[in-house]
């Protein structure tokens, strides 16, 4: 299933969700703009984050050679291999972000994304820091806004679409979200690990990172009125307590 949206009732407009999108977009057509004119191979090269160039130039201990690499692994979170690519990432992260902004808070839900990111980068390292196959995608940091979002919303309804009838598609975000990750543990366990170009355990670091990082901020700030699940009559909670069963809030009972 390819989601899109969740039930979730939020306060908080996302405007840093849709400014992460829109410079995803433009570093894609950006990237469109490069194929044209040839110049793809120098690019990737560049702005991907290539394993083996950034353990290479940590070991170097050359300030230039470790700026670089640090900046790649940044610039390679907004890179993607194609359509199909992109828009999946966008689906994912706006139909989960935008909760998840609204629970940490605009500048936090940023350097959340970004942190996730890293986690996602470093585990991805680590399983291969020898490879010279340029890594690419918005995937791991996602991955970590969902790890987050599990933590808060496991009670959520999430919306999408699947590719054979009955196209729509309804879950509870607790089935979802962890089947997922079964699904990326799965694949870097099984036989065909790396096949397609995937980089699963980029995810597998994102994932974690976002539980851990939410499950941090979850015990600095239990509660919350910011979102809440709606109820039959689509009332907002009496008061901000998550775990209250009359609000079904972001993780009642």
């Amino acid at each position: 299933m390819i989601p899109l949206r969740d039930n979730l009732r939020c306060k908080l407009f996302p405007i840093a969700t849709l400014v992460i999108i829109a410079l995803n977009l433009l570093a894609w057509f950006y990237e469109l703009m490069v194929q044209h004119s040839g110049a793809t191979d120098q690019f990737m090269a560049t702005y991907c984050m290539i394993p083996a160039k950034v353990v290479g130039a940590f070991q170097s201990a050359d300030p230039h050679l470790m700026l670089w690499a640090v900046i790649s692994v940044f610039t390679a979170m907004f890179l993607h291999g194609s359509w199909m690519h992109i828009i999946g990432n966008m689906a994912f992260f706006f139909a989960f972000g935008r909760g998840m902004e609204a629970r940490l808070g605009r500048a936090r839900f940023v350097a959340f994304y970004l942190l996730c990111g890293l986690a996602a980068t470093l585990l991805q390292v680590w399983s291969d820091p020898f490879s010279q196959v340029p890594n690419l995608g918005a995937s791991g940091a996602i991955a970590g806004v969902l790890g987050g979002y599990i933590m808060f919303w496991p009670k959520a309804r999430v919306f999408g679409i699947m590719p054979t009838p009955p196209f729509a598609a309804e879950t509870w975000a607790f089935l979802f979200l962890p089947s997922w990750f079964v699904i990326q543990l799965l694949s870097v366990l099984g036989p065909q690990v790396g096949e397609g170009g995937v980089a699963y355990f980029a995810h597998i670091g994102g994932f974690l990172g976002g539980l851990i990082l939410a499950g941090l901020w979850k015990l600095y700030q239990p509660v919350s009125d910011v979102c809440y699940i709606p109820t039959d009559c689509d009332c907002p909670p009496k008061s901000d307590d998550e775990h209250s069963d009359t609000s079904d809030g972001e993780d009642g009972k």
